[in-house]
């Protein structure tokens, strides 16, 4: 069962949309991100290879959407190779 933990939808400016998405970057680099929504705080901690999907749609009336999506398992750490020698 999915459990929504955190959900905003506004209209903002391209430059706001492409600042926010640099920071979302930033923290997916460091794997590390901490996103606030008015009193609600979620601290993310994606795994090392997330699946990240990118889908666009367009409705019956043209409204277009670009919707992007990483996906990683709670808690999921990235698995080491055992070398032999």
């Amino acid at each position: 069962m999915e459990k929504e933990l955190l959900k905003t939808e506004q209209k903002m400016s391209r430059n706001e949309i492409a600042e926010k998405l640099v920071k979302i970057s930033e923290g997916l680099k460091k794997g590390e991100m901490n996103l606030k929504s008015g009193t609600e705080e979620l601290k993310l901690e994606p795994g090392e290879n997330p699946e990240f999907e990118i889908k666009v749609e367009e409705e019956d009336d043209g409204e277009m959407s670009l919707e992007l999506e990483i996906e990683w398992k709670k808690g999921e750490k990235e698995e080491k190779s055992v070398e032999i020698s």
